[in-house]
């Protein structure tokens, strides 16, 4: 009996090692993160399961074309997914249905249908980004509620996991 107490004490004590382990894992390093909404289509759908790296923002700031997950301005409770589509100091407008940054037409292939309205051209402040999402027209992002704050930013999306068919990078489109 006194066998079977001290290997149920030795299963106790690795099991809370674990559970502190994935509690700094989450809270510091990766998180998963379910996706609700079309604002991303076609690249992320409602119901996929993602990851995301919430490390990577304690070295540096986050890069235009970069997928990111942030606590939503107006209601820090619920978490948006966008791409960063400006950081600080440039020059955003969107006219004719496409995007310019710093006056040059950006090159977005991931938008798949023409961009209603116009927007801006409106500079980016010091310490924000602006974020949209992939389906412009579906999308409730910056264009609404303004540019996004940097500590606002939980992290990077990196990739899908779930469903199984669906599995794969996330795609950060470079400059």
């Amino acid at each position: 009996m006194i066998e079977y107490m001290e290997t149920f004490k030795d299963w106790l004590k690795d099991f809370f090692k674990a559970l502190i382990f994935f509690f700094i894992l989450q809270t510091y390093v990766v998180q998963g993160f379910v996706i609700e909404g079309a604002c991303m289509e076609p690249q992320l759908h409602t119901a996929e399961k993602i990851m995301v790296n919430k490390f990577v923002y304690h070295l540096w700031t986050p890069v235009v074309g970069e997928v990111i997950v942030f606590s939503f301005p107006l209601d820090p409770r619920k978490d948006f997914i966008k791409r960063v589509i400006g950081k600080s100091g440039d020059l955003l407008e969107i006219k004719n249905g496409f995007l310019y940054r710093n006056d040059r037409r950006v090159a977005e292939s991931f938008v798949k249908e023409y961009v209603f309205g116009s927007y801006g051209p409106l500079r980016v402040p010091a310490g924000k980004v602006c974020v949209m999402g992939d389906n412009r027209n579906n999308s409730h992002d910056s264009r609404a509620w303004g540019f996004l704050d940097i500590s606002q930013v939980k992290g990077r999306a990196e990739f899908k996991f779930w469903p199984p068919w669906s599995l794969g990078l996330i795609q950060s489109i470079s400059e």
